[in-house]
């Protein structure tokens, strides 16, 4: 299967990535960001369920940290995890590799 891309931005300067993607680096600087598409993938680090739906912080292999929704039985701190499909909703969901 084939790993989801997220839409992102990246400040030319500092490489800092940003997910969701931004127009302008988050310094006050007034830079303009690139665009560009990042892998779905990292290490989870940290998990939880709320209304029945699991949720995760994942460490992208970017250098972001994002909040995103996991498959079930995707709880194991510390491993891999990676996006191969997408909700209704366009949301990548994460689970183990």
């Amino acid at each position: 299967m084939t790993i989801i891309q997220l839409q992102a931005s990246r400040d030319p300067v500092t490489g800092q990535t940003y997910i969701p993607p931004r127009t302008l680096a988050a310094d006050g600087s007034l830079r303009p960001t690139v665009s560009v598409s990042v892998p779905a993938e990292g290490v989870l680090y940290s998990a939880t369920t709320f209304n029945g739906d699991q949720y995760g912080i994942i460490d992208l292999d970017c250098g972001s940290r994002i909040q995103a929704l996991l498959e079930p039985g995707t709880d194991r701190i510390g491993e891999r995890a990676v996006a191969r499909s997408v909700n209704e909703q366009g949301q990548a969901r994460f689970s183990h590799e």
